[in-house]
């Protein structure tokens, strides 16, 4: 190939597109950080209690660090990938590109053994963002890797949605922009530590500022008990899943950019819907139990859609067997030589090629780990919060429960007897046991935290099935328990 010239237009705007990329994720990490401060600032005093602190101080580090290392390993790879673009780039124009950072033909020290970047001139010739996204796409094993995470930020937009307007944890938006500039696993882990921090809802105090009483000027604040019409996100959802499943019929048209564009824009409709409506597309409750089904209905739904959308793309990963199925555009510089990586196609499972479509490229292999994270911290946090597996598939499974009940009878509570459930803990995340007897009233049961376990996106088994039970199967549990309470 011939080399191109560098004597071209220089356009400042991609640089500026990356610039603002990460100008935009330190303002979201100060804006969380503070949302953090202020949430657990403003604990009431029931939730100082020597068994929270002592059980929050041991949560709580432990998704810390899960973020950082997520953050960790989106950085990695990101750089990774960076520096096989911009070689690819430097070898099609004949430009030395830099052996190491620092020495000789390195970046640093500057001065004549230095090799000189072309970081501007780079950008403006290769649409970064648009290479990486089409890279996944493109194939249907690396999309298996990708699909994975279009469909769990998309129920993971309905937890905030649902889970945030409850505990009233201020500035939401800014989890689900993290988890499209970062990667999912770190928005998640950090969400997980506002929950640890915010066991109860927080005080719904006026804003102070004069841009959020411009705002509840404009969009006045829904009554409490105010639950939006479940079509509202149900349009945005069954869009987005339509918008995912032509995405990879679109690679290398100048349509595959506005899907990818609309596709992200619409996650942010769940949470953004419930605060600009009137209210008069919404219900009233007078009991948060009233909500109970539409909400269990909704996440069942989006669990059957996703989990059907995950059995397509794997028998699609599976079924794939174009020759040289892992080339790409950047194999020039890959290290894995075709000779090696010919044999290996050769001798291995259809299995192993779509778990081996994450060694393609830094960008697949980035979004893999952001599988592989995300399911540790979910399963960690099921853990954490003591759930049952019949309860998980009978939330996410049509009609799994009704044979679970059949199956087994609901037990009755003698009088005078005691029970200890994960529900019972004292109205916080990171709360003692108590038990309870029953005749007492279940207010205090529900009030705070186990009022609603969290309702958490459950993809446990996320590098094998789309499972997004865990946020239906808290309530199911809750609704249950004040069953048997009742009774």
């Amino acid at each position: 190939m011939a080399p191109v010239s560098l004597e071209q237009d220089v356009k400042y705007l991609p640089l500026s597109l990356v610039c603002a990329h990460a100008a935009t994720v330190a303002y979201l990490g100060l804006t969380v950080a503070r949302s953090l401060h202020k949430t657990y600032r403003d604990l009431p005093p029931s939730q100082g209690t020597r068994a929270r602190l002592v059980r929050r101080s041991r949560l709580a580090p432990v998704f810390a660090v899960l973020a950082s290392v997520s953050l960790a390993v989106a950085g990695y790879w990101t750089l990774s990938y960076a520096k096989l673009s911009y070689r690819v780039w430097a070898d099609q124009r004949s430009v030395n590109a830099p052996v190491r950072f620092y020495g000789d033909n390195g970046v640093l020290p500057f001065g004549e053994n230095a090799t000189r970047l072309h970081v501007t001139r780079w950008l403006s010739d290769t649409p970064v963002y648009l290479d990486a996204l089409e890279i996944i796409t493109e194939k249907a094993r690396r999309f298996w890797w990708g699909q994975q995470i279009d469909l769990a930020i998309t129920s993971w937009s309905l937890l905030l949605a649902v889970e945030g307007r409850r505990r009233r944890i201020p500035s939401l938006w800014a989890y689900l922009a993290l988890a499209h500039l970062v990667n999912l696993s770190f928005a998640q882990n950090v969400f997980y530590l506002t929950l640890l921090l915010a066991p109860v809802p927080m005080p719904d105090l006026p804003s102070a500022s004069m841009l959020g009483r411009l705002r509840n000027r404009a969009f006045p604040p829904k009554p409490v008990g105010w639950v939006p019409h479940p079509a509202l996100f149900l349009a945005s959802y069954c869009l987005n899943q339509v918008l995912i499943y032509w995405a990879p019929a679109t690679v290398g048209t100048s349509t595959f950019a506005s899907v990818a564009i609309l596709s992200r824009i619409l996650t942010f409709a769940p949470v953004i819907l419930p605060a600009v409506v009137p209210a008069s597309w919404g219900t009233v409750y007078s009991d948060h139990h009233g909500a109970y089904s539409i909400v269990t209905d909704l996440f069942r739904f989006v669990s059957s859609v996703s989990f059907v959308f995950h059995l397509k793309g794997t028998a699609l990963g599976l079924l794939y067997n174009a020759p040289d199925a892992h080339y790409h555009r950047h194999s020039r510089f890959l290290p894995f030589d075709r000779e090696r990586r010919s044999a290996w196609e050769r001798t291995t499972t259809a299995l192993g090629k779509v778990l081996g479509s994450a060694s393609d490229h830094p960008v697949v292999a980035s979004v893999a780990w952001d599988v592989v994270l995300s399911g540790i911290s979910q399963g960690l946090w099921a853990a954490t919060r003591a759930l049952d597996v019949n309860d998980i598939l009978a939330s996410s499974t049509p009609f799994f429960r009704a044979h679970a009940e059949k199956a087994q009878p609901p037990t009755r509570l003698s009088e005078g007897s005691e029970i200890l459930t994960p529900e019972s803990e004292t109205g916080s995340h990171g709360g003692a046991v108590s038990t309870r007897r029953k005749g007492r009233s279940s207010k205090s049961e529900f009030d705070g935290d186990s009022r609603n376990r969290s309702g958490m996106d459950f993809y446990v088994f996320a590098s094998f099935c789309q499972l997004d039970a865990q946020p239906c199967m808290a309530w199911d549990r809750e609704k249950k328990m004040q069953t048997k309470t009742n009774s």
